[in-house]
């Protein structure tokens, strides 16, 4: 499932935020980056059920930065896509520790 990258608008309250809308897409997808292990650590926003049914959705540009980076990296992940779905769990969980290892 390819997912163009989202483009913001600026609003003016509150200031430096851009406006969003997401869609039924934007929610399937949004539901298995949250699946996985580390999203905390990758910067994304935290959206409710009703951020999915196309009001727009307040973000700082930080957050809307790690969210098309997130969705980029799940269409690239669905194309190269090889074994289980618990062997891409322990690789997504391997992957955290590796980054955690540098925070400690």
């Amino acid at each position: 499932m390819e997912i163009q990258p989202l483009q913001g608008t600026p609003v003016r309250l509150p200031p430096g935020r851009v406006a969003i809308r997401l869609d039924q897409r934007h929610r399937i997808a949004y539901k298995r980056l949250y699946a996985e292990y580390g999203t905390v650590l990758q910067g994304l926003p935290v959206l409710r059920e009703r951020d999915f049914d196309g009001r727009a959705v307040k973000l700082t540009p930080a957050q809307l930065e790690a969210l098309n980076r997130a969705f980029a990296r799940l269409g690239q992940q669905a194309a190269g896509r090889v074994g289980t779905a618990f062997e891409a769990q322990e690789r997504s969980k391997n992957e955290l520790f590796k980054r955690l290892q540098y925070l400690s």
